[in-house]
């Protein structure tokens, strides 16, 4: 590691994942803050943490929530679309454009629990996997709702959620 990266306090996450996928894999847990808003409205970033375990002998299905390295490096937390021909299609729950294939080899860790206000959600519980299972069904339809969500919520919070409007400026 650089003498930069330990003055700012950053290190890049192909560093830490080289670190941390070992103890993953030996059976333990990471919990891992989230940034951004790509998996809006289910998962958000600078709220919500999630418990990321190994992928080893896991079958990786439709709806699981993967950790995921791009070609360029840029570590990804997104849901899994589809899998198709042992690949990969990821879909950020904000989007509604498909990325893939990615790559069994680069699908990293996989999400078990997500972490709300100190409370655990388990993403193996049923009323979870009804809702993040509607909201991939309504791919197509989700600027629309997203839309008429941060309305009602503007309605409800006198315009409190306007931060949000500013921060996904690619959501409207």
């Amino acid at each position: 590691m650089s003498g930069n990266e330990l003055s700012s306090g950053i290190i890049s996450a192909a560093q830490w994942s080289s670190a941390i996928l070992p103890i993953l894999d030996e059976g333990c847990n990471l919990k891992l803050p989230l940034s951004g808003l790509s998996m809006y409205p289910l998962l958000v970033g600078g709220r919500d943490e999630v418990l990321i375990t190994t992928v080893l002998r896991k079958k990786l299905k439709r709806g699981d929530i993967a950790l995921y390295v791009r070609k360029d490096g840029t570590h990804v937390l997104h849901r899994i679309h589809h899998v198709k021909n042992n690949m990969y299609y990821m879909l950020g729950d904000a989007h509604t454009w498909i990325e893939g294939p990615i790559k069994e080899e680069d699908v990293l860790a996989v999400a078990t629990t997500v972490i709300r206000k100190e409370k655990m959600i388990l993403c193996s519980q049923y009323s979870y996997k009804i809702i993040s299972g509607l909201w991939l069904l309504v791919r197509p339809l989700r600027p629309i709702i997203l839309k008429i969500f941060r309305g009602l919520c503007c309605l409800w919070n006198g315009g409190a959620n306007e931060t949000i409007h500013a921060q996904q400026g690619s959501i409207k």
